[in-house]
């Protein structure tokens, strides 16, 4: 995330005392042009994803139990995502779409806080994920809205669609080995990452990449490897701009992948989601406050995941 778009946060959160007096607040949702009580009589509802400032992938990843949820009661539900996350979504049988209807035609429009100026004018419910959260994402998102629809909302989506027997072949990895992914670089508040944090965690794969059965496979942008000028002095498979979004779920979801190591982003959350561990440097941010609650609630997405390890 640029550092303008932290300027538009830090206005709506500021200004978000203002609002209030038109919504409500558990403790970050956002309510306009409703009345909670009209909320469990909604039946056709769409999440607004497909947004490159605010809904970077991993954000995508915090809505995923909500939409199955609300998708497996029965509701009538459209979610437009990032083109990067179509795939995704689309393999694992979400109601995913390319385009939306206009948004006066559905009951309740869900999405981000960030969107409030965009949104605001339509019935929309919207999310501030990185606000007052009291339990990790997921669980918080479920349990909050759960209160204010008839039927509750618990659903987890199984993620087994997204195996890929070729996958290994389809990237050019070994077969035989452990695989190890080191993305040491993050597009969403880069400029909190500096060389020290860097190096940290290119020393913690270093001593992973001392196994002879462990195989690392570096991920990233095509623009990361441009701009990145260091050269890994350990063997490693380089993958940064081979991959997709799709391919890395599947990538994650073979057996011979095991362990991440990085910064706090998307590739954290697909091994989460996925069952598997992560040795994760938290790259911080802004206030000191927001960094602890963040490391809390935002590193593992719901109350019973223990799978990252903060280093």
């Amino acid at each position: 995330m640029k550092l303008a778009s932290y300027f538009r946060k830090l206005y709506l959160t500021i200004g978000s005392s203002w609002f209030k007096q038109y919504s409500f607040l558990e403790p970050n949702l956002y309510l306009f042009n409703l009345d909670p009580s009209q909320l469990p009589k909604l039946q056709k509802i769409c999440f607004e994803l497909n947004n490159s400032e605010f809904m970077h992938l991993g954000d995508h990843l915090f809505f995923l139990p909500l939409i199955k949820s609300f998708q497996e009661r029965g509701y009538q539900v459209e979610a437009r995502v990032s083109p990067a996350m179509y795939p995704v979504f689309k393999k694992l049988g979400l109601p995913v779409v390319l385009e939306l209807a206009p948004y006066e035609q559905y009951d309740l429009v869900i999405s981000r806080f960030e969107l409030m100026t965009e949104l605001s004018h339509f019935k929309t419910l919207l999310v501030h994920v990185s606000q007052n959260l009291t339990m990790p994402i997921c669980s918080q998102l479920l349990s909050s809205f759960s209160r204010y629809f008839d039927k509750p909302l618990n659903s987890r989506v199984n993620f087994k669609g997204l195996t890929n027997p070729e996958i290994l072949l389809k990237l050019g990895l070994p077969q035989n080995k452990k695989l190890l992914l080191f993305n040491p670089y993050c597009n969403s508040s880069s400029y909190l990452i500096n060389r020290a944090k860097k190096k940290r965690l290119v020393e913690l794969v270093q001593s992973h990449a001392k196994d002879p059965e462990i195989k690392v496979v570096v991920l990233g942008t095509d623009q990361d490897k441009i701009k990145d000028k260091s050269q890994f002095k350990f063997e490693h498979f380089d993958l940064r701009g081979k991959t997709t979004a799709l391919d890395i779920f599947e990538l994650v979801n073979n057996p011979r992948t095991t362990l991440y190591v990085g910064f706090d982003a998307f590739v954290m959350h697909v091994f989460s989601l996925l069952g598997k561990n992560s040795w994760v440097l938290f790259r911080g941010r802004l206030t000191k406050k927001q960094s602890e609650m963040l490391k809390q609630f935002h590193v593992n997405l719901f109350s019973d995941h223990q799978f990252v390890t903060l280093v």
